[in-house]
């Protein structure tokens, strides 16, 4: 491999779907004092403000809020919490196999909550005392009933031709969107499949194992797939890390990638939406913890970098910068630095590129992940020369730049200068606990602007 893979823009903005932190301190706060509606409603604020008074009645009790293909019901009374989904009806034929399945799926998949049937339907339920409804278990619960719903609904309906109680409100990508999917698609894909053959012609299987998932997941993060394509991607990452020799899982890897690039355009695009979403299936990222996820990274490619193994650089950073991204919230700045490091490092020599991911690496661990003074100057000139070179573009900083601008809509200046003023003093004392904490709520407030 003689350069560094493209950086593919996102065809289009991921539903930002986050849990306001604050609101759940505040969850847990009227749950210790007794004040379990209250706390209920304070839960349901965290998941998103307007829910309320979109799903909810006026004393926010019940709610009825869709979640892709499943509609999530919640009753609080005096006594008790109750919360359900339809989720899929049975079939004539093959019924029984997939109850076979479901009672596996309630001991391996569901937490709390369990299927029950009725009559030709099935749902999830979960019912507790008022007393036992503390915020984070209830949101445990109703994020594990969305990702059940989520993942499971697309295979069951194919494998045993279930139906669905509730088809979700999508919106389709644009022609436009699906052929910039498709091109990246098979851009990346080829560019990767060329690379696996070649390290593999060198006996170095772990580098063509690394651009395969690498690809994976860097087409998860600019296509963000739903539907049954996203369970296929899962299973092929799943069956790449099998207990197996390297050899066969680079294969696994490659026929898949086969398969994904044969697939049309038309049967692609079935799977290339937005959908209604009541919580975030991606767990949330914190830069704490993706420093110590980069730990054992880090030393590996500091020593490779002395060794000027500029393949290996480039390839684990590359993988494990997608994987973060296809699979985690990033915040809003650790996401600026990681896909403007991606970018820059684009289609350039591997040693070049290397340099360009490992002082981004070295900014992660060392929690300098706040952009340098000029880069705002340094992107525009960027734009200007490539104008013309949509690839070349850097979607990262105009997404932040939108962000703010309607952030600066929803807040007054005094608002802005007060917080920055409050994140800067945090900085400087070193509460890092502080300064995340502030720059969450930023993010809350641009969210929600973004959403009006």
């Amino acid at each position: 491999m003689k350069l560094s893979f493209p950086y593919v823009p996102p065809a289009s903005t991921s539903q930002l779907v986050y849990t306001d932190g604050e609101l759940m301190e505040q969850a847990v706060e009227a749950y210790e004092s007794g004040d379990y509606a209250g706390s209920l409603r304070l839960l349901i604020d965290a998941l998103d403000y307007d829910f309320r008074e979109r799903y909810g009645n006026e004393d926010g009790t019940k709610y009825t809020i869709p979640h892709g293909s499943i509609v999530v019901k919640i009753d609080l009374t005096a006594e008790q919490l109750h919360i359900s989904a339809d989720f899929l009806r049975l079939p004539e034929k093959g019924r029984v196999a997939m109850l076979r399945k479901i009672a596996e799926m309630n001991i391996a998949n569901l937490m709390l909550a369990r299927f029950v049937k009725n009559g030709d339907y099935l749902k999830m339920e979960y019912t507790c005392p008022a007393t036992d409804t503390h915020p984070h278990k209830i949101h445990a619960v109703l994020y594990n009933m969305c990702a059940i719903g989520d993942k499971y609904d697309d295979e069951l309906c194919t494998r045993f031709n279930a139906t669905r109680c509730y088809e979700p409100k999508v919106e389709p990508y644009t022609a436009e969107q699906v052929d910039a999917v498709y091109d990246g698609l098979h851009t990346i894909g080829c560019l990767a499949l060329d690379a696996a053959s070649e390290y593999c012609s060198q006996r170095r299987y772990v580098y063509a194992w690394t651009m395969l998932c690498g690809a994976l997941y860097q087409f998860s993060f600019f296509a963000n797939p739903q539907g049954q394509l996203v369970n296929d991607i899962e299973k092929a990452v799943e069956a790449m890390n099998d207990e197996r020799p390297l050899e066969e899982l680079v294969m696994r890897g490659k026929s898949f990638l086969e398969k994904l690039l044969a697939m049309p355009k038309e049967e692609l695009a079935k799977d290339l939406y937005a959908v209604e979403m009541m919580v975030s299936i991606k767990s949330q990222a914190t830069l704490p913890g993706v420093q110590e996820d980069f730990e054992s990274l880090h030393e590996g490619v500091s020593e490779a970098l002395e060794r000027r193994d500029y393949d290996q650089v480039v390839a684990r950073i590359y993988y494990s910068f997608y994987q973060l991204l296809a699979d985690e919230n990033v915040p809003m700045m650790l996401e600026y630095l990681i896909i403007t490091a991606l970018r820059q490092s684009a289609k350039l020599p591997l040693k070049e590129a290397a340099e360009i991911l490992a002082k981004a690496l070295d900014k992660i661990m060392n929690g300098d992940i706040e952009p340098e003074e000029g880069d705002d100057d340094a992107n525009d000139e960027d734009e200007e020369n490539d104008a013309d070179d949509e690839e070349a573009t850097n979607e990262a900083y105009a997404n932040v730049v939108a962000a703010h601008q309607k952030m600066a809509e929803a807040m007054s200046g005094e608002m802005i200068v007060e917080m920055q003023r409050k994140m800067e003093e945090a900085l400087k004392a070193g509460n890092v606990a502080e300064y995340m904490r502030l720059a969450t709520e930023l993010q809350m407030i641009m969210f929600s602007a973004m959403g009006s």
